[in-house]
């Protein structure tokens, strides 16, 4: 046992190094809502001033800045210089990027830090140099019998302080005024603001106190963390992660605990790794960096739904998407000057233009799945170096293109599995997964010499009998290879650019906008976030193979996780919401046309990094569209601006919402057919509080049922349980069938469709777009395949008619935003009468609505009703309910308390109890139009 315990004691310095990264994580996540993906990064910068200081050197951390011989320093005043360049770096975060960001969208923050990660990797690299620097104990040294083994003392030491230091910091959070009010500002970041609390103060305190933490922690770790480099510190935000979620990202003590676990966990592997000979070989290498992975997709399998997010009230909207358009004289325009550059460079500069167009593939992958499904991915290299390793593989055995083919395919494969974990979480949480899964690929496979080796070589691509290998005697890059790797990123761009404009791209953009509205209107989201998984894998892996071919062996330099992240920074900053934004990416490519240009003609190839990384922190403070979708957006105002100059058209909206005659027409009768909807004892309950106990109703063909209750009686939640957006008991039967195991889009493919009392629009949609949903959740035999060749298609009559009824038919071109509140409510009617529902759940559709607009909607909802739709309505407006609905149901308390006629439920003496209250209706005369005086809006959801 005593290897055993060894490694125990060396893996809780391990963990202690973890932990304190996971802790500084964790407070900062508490304070500002950023996830600091670059907390092991900014750590780096006070440890190389340290450790100078130490060898008699004061070095500014600034590339450029020489340093000064000053000779050996006391360990007390080198620490104390960490300290306060730690101070320093966390306070100019916060300022400059982290509180201007306070309010923006999760990719904007998981960008910004992925900047301040490869800005501070590249800036200690250039100032400090890449070499391993060894570090020594500060702590006591020697050894300490421990269960009869030699236990390193340092370490002990060091795990001891962390653990004290942490504690401390625990409990300084849970108990002081200051940890108290950032975790209040966590919770509610407007209501902190009304108590006064500061979030500027909050967020500088919790930045300033973190890096602190962690860079004293680091200096006194010593031997614990190994060798220094600039990248080394920068992965062990991985494991930190791991441990920081084990906390929920609001719990140091579980952080701490988390963290510690982590490092022995990963000692004691590393320990039968290495020294038992069952150990399979290829385990060998890279196993411990999966264990943080697998750390992190259990707990956020387990718990990433509660995983708190701060409460901020205002979040900014993601980059608005531009559809390509895909004019075929573009198209041609674009290939030939593709040709034209290609044919035209040689050396250098052609190996740049072709590094750049294979680059743009991969950062296409990123458009796909971050700019049109909002999944943020941090693997795509990865993907692409796995995709490489399966050409250099079979190169040799299978002719062009084959491998080629087939590397894409792997990588696919292996991106929709790192794709699962979406399937229940998103946002900055994705990102952690999927940095994890990066690292992995890199340590585990590309790192691994039982898969890749210097023997693994791969074949120039051979086609026809033609030669179109990159290299030929002191030829670094041939024209017949550049050419082929254009016409593979041609097809590529123009079949993505159909995929975006198609009915996919549309269901793709609605999941984005709102995955619970998409589900609400028959689209599988899961299934098209794993199509977006699939599509991008793909590209990656393609550019992948087309790097391969280019370096003609495969190496983990080409494709590690800081070049993935790389790719990211240059993607953003060339506009990941647009398919041309993949191009200017590719061009701003490490070893593209950019950065070639750069190197030979102004030697700023070793500034580049640094360029790039300052590059992507101001493109996403000044520029979120970026390069691309700025131009584009700019474009757009400039032909507005003109528009106007030479006469005003008709406004995007139209005149909508004026029709005369504002009266509600009761027809005379309008036929009824059989039950075709029915519940039976439903029942929601919210943390032990029964919300909905038991409701019964029935809907009938053709027929409009209202749905009425005092304020909290449990209508919305009805509506929700019935639909399928909240676990409920009872039975849901639809048309004769049981649908109440069914999920909510399933429900809806067959025809329970509702609306929603938030409205709950497709933002990165056109009004057309938003109805048009509808056609593309019908129409779904082989639909990604077809909108790969045919996207455009007219759009059915029945999206026509619903447009046509409720006069949206003059704002198809505008963005639901543009219309009056009123409007909005209506889109989101059509939207629901477009699926052609059995039955229609109305949430609170008046509500907006002035009076005139409440009574065409009521007119439209009984020529709704006439063609055989039964319509569920729950609204305020009771002259709205009691004017249109043939039999009205009431709630109090989730309970059902009466059934009737308008009429009989007007005069109901216990719905008359329920909305005024007992003594009111004792002393008021008898009234039999209580619940129709004004004000006539009562109740709530």
């Amino acid at each position: 046992m005593s290897p055993y315990l060894l490694f125990l004691f060396l893996g809780l310095s391990l963990g202690a190094v973890y932990a304190s990264i996971a802790l500084s994580i964790t407070l900062t996540y508490q304070g500002s809502g950023v996830i600091n993906f670059a907390a092991g990064a900014m750590a780096t910068v006070p440890l190389y001033v340290f450790d100078d200081l130490r060898n008699g050197r004061f070095s500014v951390p600034l590339p450029g800045v020489p340093s000064i011989e000053v000779g050996e320093q006391p360990v007390w005043l080198a620490v104390l210089l960490g300290v306060v360049v730690a101070a320093v770096l966390g306070l100019l975060v916060e300022l400059l990027i982290s509180r201007p960001l306070r309010r923006a969208p999760v990719l904007a923050k998981v960008v910004a830090a992925v900047g301040v990660m490869l800005t501070i990797q590249a800036a200690v690299a250039l100032k400090f140099g890449s070499d391993a620097r060894s570090m020594t104990a500060v702590l006591p040294t020697g050894s300490a019998s421990v269960g009869g083994i030699q236990v390193p003392t340092d370490r002990l030491w060091f795990a001891g302080i962390v653990v004290l230091a942490g504690a401390g910091l625990a409990i300084w959070f849970r108990r002081s005024r200051v940890g108290l009010a950032v975790q209040a500002a966590a919770e509610n970041q407007r209501a902190a603001e009304f108590a006064r609390l500061s979030p500027t103060v909050l967020g500088i305190v919790t930045w300033v106190v973190s890096s602190v933490f962690v860079a004293l922690t680091m200096m006194l770790a010593g031997p614990a963390i190994g060798v220094l480099t600039p990248g080394n510190m920068t992965l062990l935000v991985v494991p930190a992660l791991a441990a920081a979620l084990i906390g929920r990202m609001s719990s140091l003590w579980a952080a701490l605990a988390g963290g510690l676990g982590m490092g022995v966990l990963v000692a004691e592997l590393q320990f039968l790794s290495q020294t038992k000979t069952w150990w399979p070989d290829w385990a060998k290498q890279g196993l411990t960096d999966a264990v943080p992975f697998l750390v992190i997709v259990v707990v956020l399998f387990v718990v990433g739904r509660s995983i708190p997010m701060r409460g901020d009230d205002e979040q900014l909207r993601l980059p608005a998407v531009r559809l390509p358009r895909n004019r075929p004289v573009v198209i041609v325009a674009l290939v030939l000057g593709g040709v034209a550059l290609v044919t035209l460079t040689d050396g250098s500069y052609r190996f740049g233009v072709i590094n750049s167009l294979a680059l743009s593939l991969i950062a296409l992958s990123l458009v796909v799945l971050t700019g049109m499904v909002g999944q943020i991915s941090l693997a795509q290299a990865g993907l692409a170096g796995a995709a490489g390793l399966v050409v250099s593989k079979l190169g040799t055995a299978l002719p062009f293109p084959l491998p080629m083919i087939i590397g894409a395919l792997v990588a696919t494969v292996i991106g929709v599995l790192i794709g699962l974990p979406a399937l229940r979480i998103r946002g900055a949480q994705l990102a952690v997964v999927t940095l994890a899964a990066a690292v992995v690929v890199q340590q585990f496979v590309l790192g691994n010499r039982l898969f890749v080796s210097t023997e693994n070589t791969i074949r120039d691509p051979e086609l026809f009998g033609l030669d179109l290998g990159v290299r030929e005697g002191t030829t670094i890059a041939r024209v017949p290879f550049g050419l082929l790797v254009l016409v593979v990123v041609a097809i590529a761009f123009v079949l993505v650019a159909n995929v975006m404009r198609s009915g996919t791209g549309r269901r793709m953009l609605a999941v984005r906008s709102n995955e619970r509205a998409a589900a609400s209107v028959g689209i599988n989201v899961s299934g098209v976030k794993l199509t977006a998984f699939a599509l991008a894998s793909f590209l990656a892996g393609l550019g992948g193979t087309l790097i391969g071919y280019s370096r003609g062996v495969l190496s983990v330099e080409s494709f590690g996780v800081l070049v993935g992240l790389s790719i990211l920074a240059i993607a953003y900053i060339g506009g990941i919401a647009s398919a041309s934004g993949a191009f200017v990416a590719g061009a701003m490519g490490a070893v593209g046309i950019v950065f070639v240009i750069l190197d030979r003609n102004l030697d700023l190839g070793q500034y580049y990094s640094v360029i790039t990384g300052v590059g992507l922190i101001l493109a996403v403070l000044f520029n979120p569209l970026g390069v691309a979708g700025g131009t584009r957006a700019q474009y757009e105002r400039l032909r507005a601006g003109l528009r106007r100059r030479t006469g005003p058209d008709d406004p995007p909206g139209g005149e909508v919402g004026t029709r005369p005659d504002p009266v509600l027409r009761r027809p005379a009768s309008r036929l009824v057919g059989d039950v075709c909807l029915r519940t039976t004892g439903i029942r929601v309950t919210y943390g032990g509080v029964r919300a909905v106990d038991g409701v019964d109703i029935e809907v009938r063909a053709g027929e409009i049922v209202g749905l009425i209750g005092p304020n909290g009686a449990g209508k919305t939640s009805f509506i929700d349980a019935i639909s399928g957006f909240t676990p409920a008991t009872g039975t849901v039967e639809l048309a004769g069938r049981d649908v109440s195991a069914l999920p909510a889009y399933r429900r809806a493919r067959l025809g329970l469709v509702r609306t929603w009392q938030s409205m709950e629009l497709f933002d990165d949609l056109s009004v057309l777009g938003n109805v048009r949903v509808a056609d593309d959740v019908r129409d779904r035999s082989f639909a990604f395949a077809r909108d790969l060749f045919r996207p455009s298609r007219t759009p059915s009559g029945t999206v026509g008619d619903a447009m046509t009824l409720l006069a949206l038919d003059g704002s198809g071109e505008g963005r639901p935003a543009e219309l009056p509140l009123g409007r909005q409510k209506v889109l989101g009617v059509a939207r629901a009468l477009a699926l052609e529902p059995q039955v229609l759940l109305l949430d609170e559709p008046a509500a907006g609505l002035d009076t005139a607009e409440s009574i065409e909607f009521g007119n439209d909802l009984h020529q709704i009703a006439a063609t055989g739709v039964g319509c569920l309505l729950v609204d305020h407006d009771m002259h709205l309910v009691f004017g249109v609905c043939d039999r009205v149901y009431v709630i109090e308390f989730g309970r059902p308390i009466a059934v009737g006629t308008p009429e009989e439920i007007r005069r109901n003496p216990k719905v008359l109890a329920a909305y005024l209250g007992g003594d009111h209706l004792e002393a008021s005369e008898p009234a039999g139009d209580v619940l129709t005086q004004e004000p006539t809006r009562i109740g709530g959801a």
